[in-house]
């Protein structure tokens, strides 16, 4: 039976291991030094090596030659180590053994010497997973354990763990591996193994990996044995049900230029084809966070080839950041809603015609700044060349502002946005008013903190600017006349009428 390429080459050397030279440093330092400690805690994302490195470390430890702070793998304790039954290293998955039973059961074997080597290492793999009773089963241990007991615990959910554990550890925080890192390591192995490959392919399945290098060794694994001969980057988009860059960028061009049509049309192809509606949205979150990206200017942030990333400004050019961040939004935050859904296609379509109609505003905030700069001129600001004598026109006295039509715009704004808990408290609310330039909300009590709230404001004074209303808008604590007169009555209650005059 063939080994899992994850297995296969997994690393077992400090040298091996790839993105915790941090960490690797530290733990080198301190068995060339013969300061080991008696407990460590390691921590970090799903695959980026805490159990590997805590295996080599148990082994160098124990190691009567290290080479470079890693066993060498030729001495005594090493060959012993290396069988699997020996009891010098103990590895203990904590989510199936996670009881008080098994707590005390540690602690117990915790006094017997080892066998072969210099420490018995425990290796508790998710710790987080032991109840309340078997951290407090197993706090004096790591407190005061024998000279010769080492406990390195491993998890992805360090925020579990009881401070008291904390505090008895020295902790190592393992990082997501850089995407050119786990293309050079995928690369090593595909030629190690023979393969042929075509470098975008290579690099795909590193940001499929996700800064993992278990995730992308396996993905790796699984487009290895889809092709028989050179492996394409159309074969790893087969392979994980991606969507081609030239379909995601049709879709994305007719979403941002506003074209509901095309942009439904091209949801129903992908469809047709197989694609995940999941995965379909997902891949538009990343496009829309590219182009993001491109519009700043920071290109090198994006993980794509030169002509992709030139298509890509090209389509950046046509959205404004507010209109991109939104629709990242829109397609982030429709994803339990697919997940669970009995119709996950209507569920995307939706989501792209309301991303379509963001455009639309875009382009009717765009023509509204035009027509001002028009105004502008017409009263007198001077421009580089002379425009024609404009036809007399009519009074331009700005017009009385309707402040429930201003209100209901806004409500009808907050729900097509997205924003259906600005949409639920604005439709719910009605003491509101325009005093001159300025939109005045009342509210009271939980209503006011969530009008005064930064992102609610900034959604307000958007809507305002893409409306044309040239308002400013100003959130007032409305002051509750019921709540006042019952204060004021027990004041006089308990110091009389005659003391107490109170104007409200």
């Amino acid at each position: 039976m063939a080994t899992a390429l994850y297995r296969k080459y997994r690393p077992t050397v400090f040298g091996d291991v790839i993105g915790q030279d941090h960490i690797v440093r530290t733990l080198i330092n301190q068995i060339e030094h013969d300061r080991v400690g008696h407990a460590y805690l390691f921590t970090g994302s799903r695959g980026t090596g805490k159990t590997t490195c805590a295996k080599i470390f148990a082994r160098a430890v124990n190691c009567s030659a290290p080479v470079n702070g890693s066993p060498c793998g030729k001495c005594e304790a090493c060959t012993a180590l290396a069988d699997a039954s020996n009891l010098d290293i103990m590895e203990i998955d904590a989510a199936s053994n996670n009881g008080v039973d098994d707590a005390c059961e540690i602690r117990e074997r915790v006094k017997y010497p080892p066998v072969c080597g210099k420490y018995k290492v425990y290796i508790i793999d998710e710790v987080h997973m032991l109840t309340g009773s078997a951290f407090n089963a197993l706090l004096k241990t790591l407190e005061e354990p024998p000279a010769h007991a080492v406990f390195i615990l491993a998890t992805t959910e360090v925020h579990k763990l009881p401070a008291t554990i904390l505090s008895r550890c020295m902790r190592f925080d393992f990082r997501l591996v850089s995407v050119d890192k786990l293309t050079e390591l995928i690369a090593r192995v595909y030629d190690a193994e023979g393969k042929a490959y075509e470098p975008e392919a290579v690099r795909y399945i590193a940001l499929a990996g996700q800064g993992s290098v278990r995730d992308a060794l396996s993905v790796a694994d699984m487009c290895f044995n889809y092709s028989d001969g050179k492996l394409t980057y159309a074969d790893c988009l087969e392979v994980l049900g991606a969507t081609d860059s030239g379909k995601m960028h049709a879709l994305f061009d007719a979403l941002a230029s506003g074209d509901f049509g095309t942009a439904l049309a091209g949801v129903d192809e992908l469809a047709r084809l197989g694609k995940s509606m999941s995965l379909i949205a997902r891949d538009l979150t990343r496009y829309a966070r590219d182009l993001l990206v491109a519009k700043t200017g920071s290109v090198e942030l994006i993980n794509d080839t030169k002509e992709n990333i030139a298509a890509m400004r090209a389509v950046a050019d046509k959205c404004s950041v507010d209109m991109l961040v939104s629709i990242v939004r829109i397609f982030s935050e429709i994803d339990s809603e697919l997940r669970y859904s009995v119709s996950p296609k209507i569920v995307l379509e939706v989501a792209c015609v309301r991303a379509a109609k963001l455009a639309v505003a875009d382009i009717g905030a765009l023509t509204e700044r035009v027509l001002r700069l028009e105004r502008a001129v017409e009263n007198g600001v001077p421009t580089v060349a002379s425009a024609p004598a404009a036809p007399a026109a009519t009074s331009t006295a700005p017009k009385p502002k309707d402040a429930h039509s201003v209100w209901g715009r806004m409500t009808t704004y907050m729900r097509t946005s997205g924003s259906m808990r600005l949409y639920s408290l604005i439709g719910d609310h009605r003491d509101f008013s325009i005093d001159g330039n300025t939109l005045v909300i009342r509210a009271r009590d939980a209503a006011y903190l969530q009008f005064s709230d930064a992102e609610t404001l900034s959604m307000i004074e958007r809507f305002l600017r893409e409306d044309g209303d040239e308002l400013t808008v100003k959130v007032v604590q409305a002051a509750d006349d019921n709540a006042m007169d019952s204060a004021i009555d027990k004041l006089k209650k308990m110091m009389g009428d005659a003391k107490l005059e109170i104007t409200k």
